[in-house]
C-alpha cells in the first residue's frame, strides 16, 4: 500500500515536470511556436491595414 502511494507521487511529479517543460518549449521567447504564430498574426494584420489605407484616396 505504501509503495503504491509513493509510485503515485512520483508519477504526479513526473507529469508536472512534463507539463512545465511543454509550456517552456511552447512559450520560448526566442523562437517558440507561440511567438511565431503571434508574429504572423501581427504582421498579417499590419499588412491588411496598410493595404486598406493605400486604397483610400483623398481628393482635395
Amino acid at each position: 500500500m505504501k509503495n503504491e502511494k509513493a509510485q503515485n507521487v512520483v508519477e504526479y511529479i513526473l507529469l508536472a515536470v512534463a507539463v512545465i517543460l511543454v509550456f517552456l518549449i511552447l512559450l520560448n521567447p526566442q523562437a517558440g511556436p507561440v511567438k511565431q504564430s503571434v508574429n504572423g498574426m501581427l504582421y498579417s494584420t499590419v499588412d491588411k491595414l496598410h493595404n486598406m489605407t493605400q486604397e483610400i484616396k483623398i481628393t482635395p
